[in-house]
């Protein structure tokens, strides 16, 4: 059944509300303890407004589920109408974790979510995307923290060509990325190195590592530098991008969950509309701005 806009405002009102209350209540709950504990010494009562907030973002997480899924449901194929040659949404799918981890090409922490899988085919070349989260929980002691490796999306082109070695480009500021040139954890066979092309443009932007130069020289050919220098432009946000055997990988670190609606701000259909074609053109324009290249794709 198709979710009309409508439900979608009313959902969001209430999610809006209930995250209000529970941030208020929860901003009240810490002075409330300090004076249940200095001035009543009265530890049963601290007791009370933490379970008072616990059932409350019991309630807020759920509806704020359902909210999600209704607006994914009024805008996400909306938004991907006429853009491609087929495709299927799958909101509640992502990446396995294996399936990342075997390219090699990302640093996997402890912490990992994928989700709003979207694969299909444009120009012959078929594609997969999904948000992906991966971060690294420490715990120290009484503290603990958490450092992000990636917040944004994870892309997945497949060609006819197989690549015999690994290539690895990444933006100077894309930070924790597998570049596997170390000697210790990595084998020769899978060891990579780094090389510089005699585009300095390009250096300065982006670092490339591989196991293979004649191979790497193969594929950045001075078209495929330059129009790798035109997505840093418009993605306005560190990326990185690997050859494994026959897949072309891109892992865009918008710091974001790409698909998910809005709680606070006043929207409107045709402005969450935009925004998801906005992001799901990422997949066209890769394919498109490297489609000047497409013969070192073939067998």
């Amino acid at each position: 059944m198709i979710t009309t806009w409508e439900e979608v405002e009313v959902k969001q009102n209430s999610v809006r509300l209930f995250a209000i209350i529970n941030k208020v209540i929860s901003i009240g709950e810490v002075f409330y303890e300090i004076y249940c504990l200095v001035c009543l010494s009265n530890l049963a009562a601290v007791v009370i407004l933490p379970i008072a907030v616990a059932i409350l973002w019991w309630i807020f997480s759920g509806r704020l589920k359902d909210y999600a899924k209704s607006y994914k449901s009024a805008v996400v194929d909306r938004a991907a109408q006429g853009l491609f040659d087929s495709y299927r949404y799958e909101p509640e799918k992502g990446y396995d974790k294996d399936e990342i981890t075997e390219t090699g090409l990302m640093s996997m922490g402890n912490i990992y979510k994928s989700e709003d899988m979207l694969e299909g085919s444009y120009k012959g070349v078929d594609f997969r995307r999904a948000d992906a989260y991966i971060a690294q929980l420490y715990s120290t002691g009484k503290s603990s923290y958490v450092i992000v490796f990636l917040q944004g999306t994870w892309l997945t082109f497949t060609y006819n060509k197989e690549f015999s070695s690994d290539l690895q480009i990444r933006t100077n500021r894309f930070n924790y990325a597998n570049t596997k040139t170390g000697r210790l954890f990595n084998s020769e066979d899978e060891r990579r190195h780094t090389f510089e092309t005699e585009n300095m443009e390009f250096n300065k932007v982006f670092r490339c590592t591989c196991q293979n130069d004649s191979e790497a020289f193969y594929l950045l050919t001075p078209q495929m530098m330059q129009m790798l220098l035109q997505l840093h432009d418009e993605f306005g946000c560190e990326f990185m991008l690997g050859f494994v055997r026959n897949r072309l990988h891109f892992a865009i670190n918008s710091g974001k969950n790409n698909m998910e609606p809005p709680v606070f701000s006043s929207t409107s259909l045709e402005y969450e509309t935009e925004k998801v074609r906005k992001e799901l053109k990422i997949i066209t324009n890769i394919v498109d701005t490297l489609a000047i290249d497409r013969k070192i794709f073939k067998a």
